[in-house]
């Protein structure tokens, strides 16, 4: 197999303080056809002059506002050349291997659309980050592994999973031609799930690999995000990415459920006295509200020009079915942190 280019893009908002160690961990890797691209969400941190002055081989574009993360990738998406693109946070290291295993699972199938590798918690290396994600019939996420062992054999299986998780995913361009990349409506939260049913429904795959993996320190920039303006775009984004893209018959088994537990953890948050976070769910509806028509529009063009196979086709594949357990946990014992 001939080596493709890999575009590697990364969108840094004040991440100056991460960038040197990604930077360098990419450069020291084993796979040398690649090119790099920062797009600098406006930073007042000095972020550009560090790599300006340091590696010159980057590839910067400077935004005068912050664009957000989903519009940040299709902004360096525009001026990549790669046929295969890696969508990376600036918060994370790989190990020397990393490119290039990603490459040799995404090559090894011609229906694998996109990869993702092993992601250990950087402050704690003997805990998963990710290891991809499934779906579950309320339409939350389960993350399968989190905050696991990563010895533990069964995360050490190359599977199937539902959603990656967008600090480090490898994709081919040729699927991203069909699908489009990021919704720009999604400033932060649940992209990577929305552009991973679009793959799917697209007749493509996506798969999680345990033979590479990277570290991930989390954060980022959004740490600097205020609380209840991220649950506001991660409440808001679930509904809409499963309005667009799931069947009627998806949508009238998932919705309804969904927001039932939206209404359960606004009162969680009024009891506990987070009105912020509780107006944040109700915002979240209301947003979806006010722009149904438009998302009815995009739901069209989804349906009638990239789906290609069926949700019964892929969807159950990747359900997982839990515990009430797990729901009480990451409505209640989550509240705080947003998980999904």
């Amino acid at each position: 197999m001939k080596k493709p280019l890999v575009s590697v893009i990364i969108v840094n908002w004040n991440g100056k303080q991460f960038l040197k160690e990604c930077l360098d961990s990419l450069m020291g890797g084993t796979y040398k056809d690649i090119e790099i691209l920062l797009v600098d969400n406006a930073s007042t941190d000095s972020s550009v002059v560090l790599v300006k002055r340091h590696y010159p081989s980057v590839t910067i574009i400077q935004n005068e506002t912050n664009a957000g993360v989903a519009e940040g990738y299709d902004i360096g998406y525009k001026y990549s050349k790669g046929s295969a693109i890696l969508l990376l946070n600036s918060d994370t290291i790989l190990e020397d291997d990393v490119i290039s295993g990603l490459v040799n699972v995404l090559y090894s199938n011609n229906r694998y659309g996109a990869v993702q590798p092993k992601m250990i918690l950087q402050s704690e290396k003997d805990r998963i980050d990710s290891v991809g994600s499934f779906f579950l019939p309320t339409g939350n996420l389960y993350h399968f592994g989190r905050e696991k062992n990563p010895n533990d054999p069964k995360y050490n299986v190359q599977r199937e999973i539902f959603s990656t998780k967008g600090a480090c995913m490898l994709i081919r361009r040729e699927v991203l031609e069909r699908t489009g990349l990021f919704d720009k409506n999604f400033f932060a939260y649940y992209e990577d799930t929305d552009l991973c049913i679009r793959i799917w429904m697209s007749g493509y795959k996506i798969i999680y690999t345990p033979s590479v993996k990277m570290y991930h320190k989390g954060g980022g920039g959004g740490k600097q995000i205020m609380r209840s303006y991220i649950l506001f775009h991660a409440h808001k984004n679930r509904i809409y990415t499963y309005l667009k893209n799931f069947s009627g018959k998806y949508i009238l088994k998932t919705l309804p459920v969904t927001l039932l537990l939206y209404q359960v953890l606004f009162v969680g948050y009024l009891l506990t006295g987070k009105f912020s976070y509780a107006g944040a769910v109700q915002r979240g509806i209301l947003w979806n509200i006010l722009h149904v028509r438009q998302t009815l529009k995009k739901r069209k063009h989804i349906q009638s020009h990239i789906r290609k196979i069926p949700d019964e086709a892929y969807l159950p594949r990747v359900t997982k079915q839990v515990r009430l357990s797990y729901y009480y946990y990451q409505m209640f014992g989550g509240m705080d942190r947003y998980r999904d």
